[in-house]
């Protein structure tokens, strides 16, 4: 190492200096004191890539979001790495190996590079990759990630019948879950006999109530990503006619530099008009938009299986992970939807969004369904089980 080189080089010159008296021995140690002060040169010497197994030659073929795992070598700590796609930085943090997932549109072919960086500034880039997806399918958590499992079986639900859920009127209730109901069919995820059944017996055309279970663990602030996975079941007594939608949100609360702000994953099937739609920006505000993908009205009499990928990231649309995460240094004050799976048929949402600021609000974290009626004097029902979320 050039500091060890310098130390040796001092102990030639003393030998030199030993016998030219006491002035002599004064500059050597003034010179010895000048190396061994000097800045160790680091040099990052090599960055691997263990996720994906790209190819140096040819186009790699992965799924969307990508999965990215890997290392750097340096004389110093490694302190953090950025993920170029087409050129465009997607991914950053500050930590001595990097872990993310980034979303790819399909189809196309990406090019690809990760740099990483030391303590002493020293940088290394990874050769040029090419990619492309050539399929969609969520994330698999690591181990490390948070896991709360049954949120379904959790006594902490509660009906939301204010006015401000929506609609005309607000008219739901808790029903029973239990072997004898209708859910029990040949397809039934589980067994255990537990779950939820939310009720809406409309009394106004318009009728929406919402069915929302908040975290009693808070808010997982240094959580960015999510993934959100249940069953649901309308039975074969619910008309698609007598529904205006069914809405599935994940929401999450956190305390930024700034104060609080407020995150809403809103999602819904629009039955009028057979639309996808999420919360998106929409002139002024946030509005209801269509996401692509028509043909949502679900088939009764049978459990349909869902699964959302979600993200907070910067205004910029990417994520960056600090080293020591707390609510001065997190800057990812927006929202990703990544994909939606329905029944394992994965839809590329990758809809951005913006999050409101709610001065008066606790951090929080957690799911809700609604049910809105396009009729008065109707029964729409829903129920859910195994219902997940993991965040990281």
């Amino acid at each position: 190492m050039p500091v060890f080189r310098s130390l040796f080089s001092c102990i030639r010159l003393g030998s030199i200096f030993r016998n030219s008296g006491r002035r002599s021995g004064f500059r050597f140690l003034i010179l010895l004191n000048a190396l061994t002060t000097l800045p160790v040169m680091a040099t990052v010497t090599a960055v691997s890539v263990q996720s994906p197994n790209v190819s140096k030659t040819g186009t790699t073929h992965v799924s969307s979001p990508v999965h990215l795992a890997a290392t750097a070598e340096s004389d110093l700590q490694i302190t953090g790495y950025v993920v170029y796609v087409d050129g465009q930085n997607v991914f950053r943090n500050f930590s001595p190996s990097l872990d993310a997932w980034v979303a790819i549109p399909a189809g196309a072919v990406h090019s690809l590079y990760i740099k990483a960086w030391d303590k002493s500034g020293s940088a290394l880039a990874t050769s040029t990759y090419s990619i492309k997806a050539t399929a969609l399918a969520p994330p698999t958590p690591a181990a490390t990630a948070n896991r709360i499992e049954n949120i379904d079986n959790m006594t902490d639900w509660v009906v939301d019948n204010n006015n401000d859920v929506g609609g005309q009127c607000n008219d739901g209730s808790m029903g029973t879950f239990d072997n004898q109901s209708d859910p029990n069919t040949s397809n039934s995820p589980a067994h255990d006999g537990e779950g939820q059944h939310f009720v809406l017996m409309s009394k106004c055309q318009y009728d929406d109530s919402l069915f929302l279970w908040k975290n009693p663990g808070g808010a997982q602030p240094s959580s960015t990503n999510f993934l959100w996975d249940f069953w649901f079941y309308i039975p074969s007594s619910t008309q698609n006619h007598t529904v205006q939608a069914t809405e599935f949100d994940l929401f999450q609360a956190v305390t930024l530099s700034d104060g609080v702000h407020w995150f809403m994953f809103g999602s819904q099937c629009n039955y009028a008009t057979n639309q996808w739609q999420i919360w998106l920006p929409k002139g002024n505000g946030l509005s209801w938009v269509n996401a692509g993908f028509s043909n949502c009205q679900f088939a009764t009499g049978v459990w349909h299986h869902a699964t959302y990928f979600l993200q907070r990231v910067t205004p910029s649309g990417y994520q960056v992970i600090p080293a020591d995460f707390n609510s001065n240094n997190d800057t990812n004050s927006d929202l990703r939807f990544v994909t939606l799976s329905i029944d394992g048929n994965t839809m590329f949402l990758n809809g951005l969004s913006y999050s409101t600021k709610k001065s008066n609000w606790s951090p929080t974290l957690g799911v809700q369904h609604q049910l809105d009626s396009s009729v008065s004097g109707v029964t729409i029902e829903e129920y859910t089980d195994q219902e997940s979320l993991t965040t990281w």
